[in-house]
């Protein structure tokens, strides 16, 4: 599985709790690969754009959307149902976008656009 796979199931599985808490649900490493300007923050263009590459890491068909088989190693059922707003079987590009950076903004809990390790 690839680094980016890694984080990435870290990412969607980790626990609201956890991240509403102000924790990232993510190791040291998984932070540190995010933050590629190396502030010790993740902006929301650096999250905005690791999402946007696993995404087309994960869209191994080129559709521009995710199956079920394409995320099975990664979302349970009810994450992918959660992620598939129009529930037509597919997580198009601007659904999962849309899920990131809302949880994104849910978890950047002093709203300065950045999330904290």
């Amino acid at each position: 599985m690839k680094r980016a796979h890694l984080l990435l199931a870290a990412l969607l599985a980790a626990p609201a709790l956890a991240l509403a808490q102000g924790q990232t649900g993510m190791t040291y490493e998984q932070f540190n690969h995010i933050d590629k300007d190396g502030s010790g923050t993740i902006s929301e263009t650096e999250y905005f754009t690791f999402m946007e590459g696993a995404f087309k890491e994960l869209d191994t068909d080129r559709n521009n959307s995710l199956s079920r088989a394409e995320t099975a190693d990664y979302l349970t059922d009810d994450q992918f149902s959660k992620v598939d707003v129009n529930e037509n079987g597919r997580i198009s590009r601007q659904e999962f976008l849309d899920h990131v950076m809302s949880e994104f903004h849910y978890h950047d809990s002093n709203k300065d656009g950045e999330l904290h390790p």
